[in-house]
């Protein structure tokens, strides 16, 4: 079976307070990014695309932005086809990432929600899409968030099932990411169909109900909320 955002919200019994199991906010919605965001992605200007990583990055299982040994780390849970993701990866955190992260403030470590309750989330294809995340932060780390913000900045429409392993190396061979062979193995293999079972497991403990949402200091806030986001940062790096 596959969860749908109805489902969720049927099984759950949860309040959700928007994102991708929710309704839309700031006007968010899916489809292609515009030629001015992807100009910016592709001219590596934007402070995700050219977010800085640890120096160990295969210490590391899951995409880290920042260095690594920050006091605080801040959970970041998405989903690859999620446009509300979408609006917040091009937009609101490339201000955390130059305000918060680039100083050293926290880092940032990714969990991209395939499943939610052992259960594919917004279509079949969503466990594909992180795996693919997944092996290339640990074949080409150099190329993570490039890659991650091109994806977003080009982001088809969450309707259809879009992540396909040649979608995602077309993907991947734009943003530049190497030893993609390499990569796509690992995709066909699963190899890390744990590791989307463990972030599934993260977030129902941490209270996630929506994407995209932060876990900053244990508690969890929506990642659209710029205020609350801000304020619990704040908070966090005092």
């Amino acid at each position: 079976m596959v969860l749908s955002r109805r489902q969720l919200l049927a099984t759950t019994g949860v309040t959700v307070l928007g994102g991708c199991l929710g309704g839309n906010q700031d006007g968010a919605s899916g489809g292609d990014s515009t030629d001015e965001t992807t100009s910016a992605t592709n001219g590596n200007s934007n402070p995700v695309a050219s977010a800085p990583i640890p120096k160990n990055p295969d210490e590391h299982e899951y995409a880290i932005a920042g260095t690594g040994t920050a006091d605080t780390t801040v959970r970041y849970f998405s989903n690859w086809k999620c446009p509300y993701c979408a609006q917040f990866s091009t937009g609101f955190l490339g201000e955390i990432v130059s305000e918060y992260v680039e100083p050293g403030e926290i880092d940032i470590e990714l969990r991209t929600l395939g499943y939610f309750g052992d259960e594919p989330f917004l279509g079949p294809d969503a466990p594909r899409a992180s795996e693919a995340g997944l092996a290339v932060w640990n074949v080409d780390p150099q190329s993570f968030w490039g890659y991650y913000e091109y994806v977003f900045s080009h982001q088809p429409s969450e309707k259809k099932q879009w992540a396909t392993t040649d979608k995602l190396l077309s993907f991947m061979e734009k943003a530049g990411v190497k030893r993609r062979d390499e990569i796509k193995t690992q995709i066909e293999s699963n190899e890390y169909e744990s590791l989307l079972h463990q972030s599934d497991t993260a977030a129902q403990r941490a209270g996630v109900n929506s994407t995209p949402m932060l876990v900053i200091n244990g508690e969890a806030v929506v990642a659209l909320k710029k205020d609350e986001v801000r304020k619990r940062l704040d908070s966090a790096t005092k």
